[in-house]
């Protein structure tokens, strides 16, 4: 037995443990379409971790190439399978006898390794491969299959993309290159990033960079640049990588989202505007009794302020007074109602959020907290339909 074999024995605990112990063995298989310099290729990987009985004391992970790319990716359960053959070949090499192995729980793998189903007649590959699974888990002493746990998914795909990722590098002279799958862009694969929400998708510096300042500035989610990727970037994946602005703006939208819409408060005073929670605000001091279901404190600047006005405090007068007064009627808030009711663009009923409709029916959707309501008199739609009378065309 070779050096490296053995010191992966002793890390598993083989050799302490000894043999007849119980190992699990989690497995993750996948085909991906990949962009090789100027060619697209279906590409496979598997993810493969071995552990004790506590699934963390003693482990060993690898990854391993998947052959066969254009069959496995007609036949996602022959995938998966191909993976526990070589999860189980792996365990064998290295010693394994008593073995428990697991199977996505989504799927039918584990059906079909242990004889509850058959797979279809036209499933040619599938059977194939399973006619090489019931050979290798005769030669452990004993072998269950049993369904996965997602936790342990996470790992198992990021051990697959970075097999897939070792097959899409080429050398020129002595550079080393990686197509981006969002740009084509021949990149090095130190200026690429793995997104590390879930997908792992390696994508180009300037991808990211324009993928984060383009949904900042629509106010999207942030959304992985691969194409049809719907997995979110997180912080983590940003950081180092765009400008300290963008990031400080993902940590805002991400505190915001953390508040629910109707909850939102944000500080009147230009130099401040903090996001709080009016549920976690202090009452405004020396108010008025009749005032205090709208003074609030900053907590950050510590300005007392009306949350219903969106103003510094207006002591000694009702939010009804103060709209009549000299100081609300020169005010930066007063002017942008006059903006608002000379543009003709509404309010939303719930977030009073502005509106701006760029064109079709009268029925639109508040991208800040997605109420529904008629543009005209803002009366709220339900069920997809219009709840007062006005006409459904501009």
């Amino acid at each position: 037995m070779d050096n490296e074999l053995e010191l992966a024995r002793q890390k598993l605990g083989l050799v302490s443990l000894g043999e007849s112990s119980t190992y699990r063995l989690y497995s993750k298989g996948l085909v991906s379409e990949e962009f090789i310099k100027d060619d697209t290729k279906l590409v496979g990987g598997s993810g493969l971790s071995l552990c004790d009985s506590n699934d963390n004391s003693k482990k060993l992970e690898t990854n391993k190439a998947l052959r066969n790319h254009r069959v496995l990716a007609a036949h996602p359960e022959a995938t998966e399978l191909a993976a526990i053959i070589q999860g189980m070949s792996w365990a064998l090499k290295l010693g394994v006898k008593s073995i428990q192995f697991f199977c996505d729980d989504d799927s039918i793998i584990l059906d079909y390794v242990t004889g509850k189903a058959a797979p279809p007649n036209e499933s040619i590959v599938v059977a194939k491969l399973l006619k090489q699974v019931a050979p290798l888990q005769a030669r452990f002493t004993s072998c269950q299959a049993l369904p996965l746990r997602t936790d342990i998914n996470s790992s198992l795909i990021k051990l697959a993309r970075d097999a897939i990722a070792s097959q899409t590098t080429w050398r020129e002279g002595d550079n080393e290159y990686e197509t981006c799958p969002a740009c084509y862009a021949h990149v090095s694969p130190r200026h690429k990033l793995e997104v590390r929400s879930g997908c792992f998708h390696r994508i180009c510096f300037t991808c990211i960079r324009d993928c984060v300042s383009s949904q900042l500035a629509r106010g999207d989610t942030l959304l992985c640049p691969y194409p049809g990727c719907e997995k979110e970037l997180v912080l983590e994946d940003c950081r180092g990588i765009v400008e300290d602005d963008a990031l400080n703006l993902i940590i805002h939208r991400k505190k915001e989202k953390a508040i629910p819409v109707l909850d939102r408060v944000y500080c009147p005073k230009p130099c401040c505007n903090f996001l709080m929670s009016d549920r976690d605000l202090p009452l405004g001091f020396s108010i008025d009794p009749r005032q205090k279901s709208v003074a609030r404190t900053c907590v950050e600047c510590g300005l007392c302020f009306c949350k219903k006005c969106h103003v510094p405090w207006h002591y000694k007068k009702t939010c009804d007074e103060f709209k009549k007064s000299q100081s609300y009627l020169t005010s930066d808030a007063a002017l942008f109602e006059s903006l608002v009711k000379t543009e003709g663009w509404m309010k939303c009923p719930q977030c009073a959020t502005v509106v701006q409709k760029n064109g079709g029916c009268q029925r639109i959707s508040c991208r800040h907290c997605n109420h529904k309501f008629c543009y005209a008199c803002g009366a709220a739609c339900t069920r997809k339909k219009m709840s007062c009378n006005c006409s459904p065309q501009d």
